[in-house]
């Protein structure tokens, strides 16, 4: 089922040593049986949301079978597609960072770490575990204007994915798994936005295919966290497919590295963590282990991206440096089915 890029894969699902399986303590669960909320008292989720570009493009439901999220509008075949989308930095009205198009629709949960932040403790010992059971379909990508640039519509993130993550608004360290209609992939991330407080840390994006899927096929997939350990695991469907030790520096190899924001090797050891799901695009992405132009320049920022294949100083071309709406919008979009979304500490698989 999965594929190999580099050495950092785990083949099975293992313990560390010293770990005991199976212990756990549940801090955070639902099925969706009391819907789904956002707002106004007892809501469990809020939408991400920077000034006033929301990440709420989506239409939920919820009943026996959880949660499902189409995006907001309809594609000329009539399936769903995106309408949310934000331009450049100097063209969209707000200042906003162009960056923030990826967001479609993110949900994060309504929970809040001994450091008043939103997320979970990470625990002294043992794992903080976000674990979902998910399924995700994209729909209208092969209408994309970028040629061949894009070689599989149905396999390329960039145009539209949907996904589950973890995130710390405090280091904004990500972890998340990325589904496709055809793979999943374990994505590795921090994001540029609090450099002002933190100073030039080294910023990133990492997309490392791990399994073969279909669009109706739902996983299990689990995002574990060991904080002294220093170590995020990413468990698919009961296996082990990828791992990361030294968090906030860069991986060894570029091979798989799709966006490249410069920036000095930082090692970080987030406090708190928390869960969230979406849908996205990635405009702006590389094409994985390839050089060569990128799609979109969405962040009209200087010196904000470098050349994943060679790296700072070099910098990123693109097939659209000024991201006209027609190359974030061509009637893409995704839905999402999450049945159960559980949050646990302890020790397991």
């Amino acid at each position: 089922m999965a594929d190999h890029p580099d050495e950092q894969r785990s083949h099975r699902a293992t313990a560390p040593a010293g770990e005991h399986p199976h212990q756990r303590e549940v801090l955070w669960n639902t099925d969706f049986g009391e819907g789904f909320a956002t707002s106004g008292p007892g809501a469990r989720w809020y939408h991400s949301a920077t000034g006033p570009y929301v990440g709420d493009d989506g239409v939920v439901t919820t009943g026996a079978h959880g949660l499902r999220v189409d995006s907001s509008g309809v594609g000329e075949n009539g399936t769903p597609a995106f309408v949310r989308t934000l331009a450049q930095e100097r063209e969209n009205g707000h200042g906003l960072p162009g960056l923030l198009d990826h967001v479609k629709w993110l949900a994060y949960i309504q929970h809040q770490s001994s450091a008043g932040l939103p997320g979970f403790d990470a625990p002294p010992e043992g794992e903080l575990v976000f674990e979902v059971q998910v399924s995700g379909r994209t729909y209208g990508t092969e209408g994309h204007p970028f040629g061949e640039s894009v070689t599989d519509p149905e396999d390329d993130l960039r145009l539209a994915s949907t996904a589950v993550n973890a995130f710390d608004p405090e280091t904004l360290l990500v972890v998340d798994f990325f589904l496709t209609n055809s793979r999943i992939y374990a994505f590795y991330e921090r994001l540029p936005f609090a450099r002002r407080q933190l100073g030039d840390y080294a910023s990133f994006s990492y997309a490392i295919p791990v399994a073969r899927r279909s669009p109706d096929q739902q996983h299990h997939l689990a995002l574990h966290y060991d904080r002294s350990a220093g170590r995020v695991r990413w468990v698919a469907d009961g296996e082990e497919v990828f791992r990361v030790e030294r968090l906030g520096r860069r991986l060894a190899s570029s091979r798989h590295l799709v966006l490249d924001h410069g920036g000095d090797e930082t090692h970080i050891a987030p406090r708190q963590l928390n869960g969230g799901m979406g849908m996205f695009s990635l405009l702006d992405g590389a094409r994985p282990g390839q050089a060569g132009a990128a799609l979109v320049r969405l962040s009209g920022t200087e010196d904000f991206y470098f050349a994943p294949a060679e790296g700072q100083p070099r910098p990123q071309t693109f097939l659209d440096d000024k991201s006209a709406r027609a190359s974030r919008l061509f009637g893409q979009g995704a839905s999402l089915s999450v049945a159960r979304y559980t949050v646990w500490r302890g020790h397991g698989r």
